[in-house]
């Protein structure tokens, strides 16, 4: 009895494992859907030549995981973006040190410094923040976020706010240990967030690019659903499939201009925005943002919109819009 109550413990910390890192719970139960006939089939009964599957709720590809020692099931299986992590510590340093030496050169009287204290003031409600670069552009104080990890968003929400009481423009870049690639990846947590906050556009950097950032939009893809023919329990003949279906969590990277951090950015005022979960809301806040207008199709939520409207017929749990999704509907 104990060993059993053990093997589900075990499969349960998988199943939140795949929850947190995929932000959807469309494979608990063990279930997926068959790509061959679209149909929800069970861990327990298939072996990965029945396959290939995807998650019936944000359509994404998965891989069926055979144990010995835990419960048979389902794990999403999709790309994400290179990013440093902690170990990457001198990549870290390496982004840092290449932003900051070209401020300086381009802007020698604009103090600009590495990770500079600014104290915190109890009289104006002013908390500590350490920014990794600051300093000025003429008259214009700046401070530069170099995202090496996964943040909270309620973490990055606290900087903005700080940063918004001492009226400093922000920049978010997220340095990347190689370049990242036109095939669909799910973005995380925190690049969605940041991609809400710059209306649309995220920055990395990636090493041996010289001093450009690049620019890219998280944009809406598709998955063609085949179309599938079966007999109801009562014999009538029934069909489904045969368009497309909008990915949930997945997207397609829309490339902007490579980017001059010191020809190509401007001065923006971010108004308050507050989605359906306030938890992620966006905060005024002053923003260093590039100057190019929308190099993707504004049409392209609404289009694909449409095209889903007979989708769930399919899939009731299917729903192309959720919590997570909200920002890349408000630019």
């Amino acid at each position: 009895m104990k060993e059993n109550n053990n093997t589900k413990e075990e499969n349960n910390k998988e199943v939140d494992k795949d929850i947190h890192s995929s932000r959807c719970s469309g494979l608990a139960g063990q279930k997926a859907c068959r790509k061959l006939d679209n149909k929800i089939v069970y861990a327990n009964y298939v072996t990965k030549s029945d396959g290939p599957f995807y998650c019936p709720v944000c359509l994404s590809d998965v891989i069926i995981r055979k144990c010995t020692e835990k419960v048979d099931h389902f794990a999403h299986n999709a790309r994400q973006s290179p990013i440093i992590g902690k170990k990457d510590r001198l990549l870290h340093e390496q982004c840092q040190n290449v932003i900051l030496e070209y401020l300086q050169k381009s802007f020698p009287s604009g103090k600009w410094e590495k990770e500079r204290l600014i104290p915190k003031n109890e009289i104006y409600d002013l908390k500590e923040v350490i920014p990794d670069i600051s300093g000025r552009i003429d008259e214009l104080p700046i401070a530069i976020e170099v995202q090496i990890s996964p943040y909270t968003i309620n973490r990055i929400h606290e900087k903005l706010v700080e940063y918004e009481k001492r009226k400093v423009l922000v920049l978010y870049i997220i340095p990347l240990c190689k370049e990242l690639g036109e095939e669909v990846f799910r973005p995380r947590l925190f690049e969605k967030y940041l991609h809400s906050l710059y209306y649309g556009r995220v920055y990395y950097w990636i090493p041996n690019n010289d001093n450009k950032i690049v620019s890219v939009h998280f944009g809406r893809c598709t998955r063609w659903i085949e179309e599938s023919t079966w007999f109801s329990e009562d014999g009538e003949e029934c069909n489904a499939g045969g368009y497309y279906l909008t990915f949930k969590t997945l997207r397609k990277p829309f490339f902007g201009e490579q980017l001059d951090i010191v020809k190509d950015f401007k001065q923006m005022q971010r108004k308050e925005f507050i989605p359906t979960n306030a938890k992620k809301k966006i905060p005024a806040c002053s923003l260093f943002i590039d100057k190019q207008m929308k190099w993707w199709d504004e049409k392209e939520c609404i289009i694909q919109k449409e095209s889903i409207i007979e989708s769930t017929k399919l899939f009731e749990e299917y729903n192309p819009i959720d919590e997570y999704d909200e920002y890349s509907d408000e630019f």
